[in-house]
């Protein structure tokens, strides 16, 4: 196959966004304490956005039982707490905002209502809005949203059962009993483009279609990857199991983090040398090859649908459909 280039940072790979180590240890109150803080909020993997970007709270908008953790500064040294919200909080946000529009009420009748360019906040899940956010706004919600899952999930000391006590400005956890320290979960997952190129030159793409989804959504194969495993052995894997077929020639193109809930998929090309798959009938339900045309022609008509560039399995599909070094979002 004619190899794909590297993929640029896109979508929620893309970082504005110093992580600032030497504050993050100084804690939370010492963010606050510069004068130059705001507060970004999620809850459930959706984020609060108007006018084009992430909406900031105040110190004192933002609910008390919030899990706080400290993102990093900009170019201009503006400090952002992200806070993650149980729904408690989330309804108080609600709450505060819904007082603050009657209070300040204006006949927004040309203004959007809904999306990043709400004029007034509204809650948008990450997935639809991480492409329209600026580079800034999307590291901030990507970190803040799997922040804020391996919290909620992690609560007690894996060693003693312990509730833990959150340090750090939340990256750490420390089990209070044993001492021990406990860090964000990162699951690193491998997701390939198969190519099979035959006699003519003509490459041919394997897409899957994984049991919990619709009959007509298909994407590239993916898996995790295994303990003791390298990430090329885990693309060989995972493909032999998910649609037995042997590939080789694995060849990586570029990362992206997908907080949904905890992983960093690491995207790769991989080189089959026969169309002889066949799905597992367990996680994937249907596999299809497609040449570049008959791609086009299947999802020009509506018979299949796939992921769009948020993803990186949509940045590597439409990289190898139309031969881009940059997709434009879809």
């Amino acid at each position: 196959m004619k190899p794909l280039p590297m993929l640029p940072p896109a979508s929620l790979s893309r970082t504005a966004v110093n992580r600032n180590h030497r504050l993050r240890s100084a804690g939370i109150d010492a963010v606050w304490q510069t004068g130059r803080a705001h507060a970004v909020v999620g809850h459930r993997g959706s984020v609060l956005v108007s006018r084009g970007g992430l909406h900031l709270l105040t110190r004192e908008q933002v609910p008390d039982e919030a899990l706080l953790f400290y993102l990093g500064t900009d170019g201009d040294g503006r400090h952002f707490v992200g806070a993650g919200l149980l729904d408690d909080g989330r309804s108080a946000v609600d709450a505060m905002l819904s007082a603050d529009q009657a209070r300040d009420a204006e006949p927004w009748l040309t203004d959007p209502l809904s999306g990043v360019h709400s004029t007034e906040p509204v809650w948008a899940n990450l997935r639809d809005v991480g492409e329209a956010l600026d580079d800034r706004d999307v590291a901030l919600a990507t970190s803040l949203i799997a922040l804020s899952n391996w919290h909620m999930t992690h609560t007690h000391s894996p060693r003693s059962g312990t509730p833990t006590d959150m340090e750090q400005s939340g990256w750490v956890r420390r089990d209070p009993d044993a001492g021990s320290e406990h860090f964000p979960r990162t699951d690193p997952a491998v997701i390939m483009a198969v190519v099979h190129t035959d006699a003519a030159g003509e490459e041919h793409l394997l897409l899957g279609s994984n049991a919990m989804w619709p009959a007509d959504r298909f994407s590239l194969l993916a898996g995790f990857v295994e303990p003791g495993e390298t990430l090329e052995s885990a693309v060989i894997r995972e493909v032999e199991e998910e649609a037995g077929i042997a590939v080789h020639s694995p060849r990586y193109v570029g990362s992206q983090p997908w907080p949904f809930p905890a992983s960093l998929m690491l995207g790769f090309t991989a080189e089959a040398d026969s169309l002889t798959a066949a799905p597992d009938d367990d996680e994937i339900t249907a596999l299809r090859w497609f040449t570049r045309p008959q791609l086009r022609a299947a999802m020009e008509s509506g018979e299949v649908t796939v992921p769009t560039t948020v993803s990186i399995a949509g940045q590597i599909l439409y990289g190898w459909l139309d031969g881009e070094t940059a997709p434009t979002p879809r």
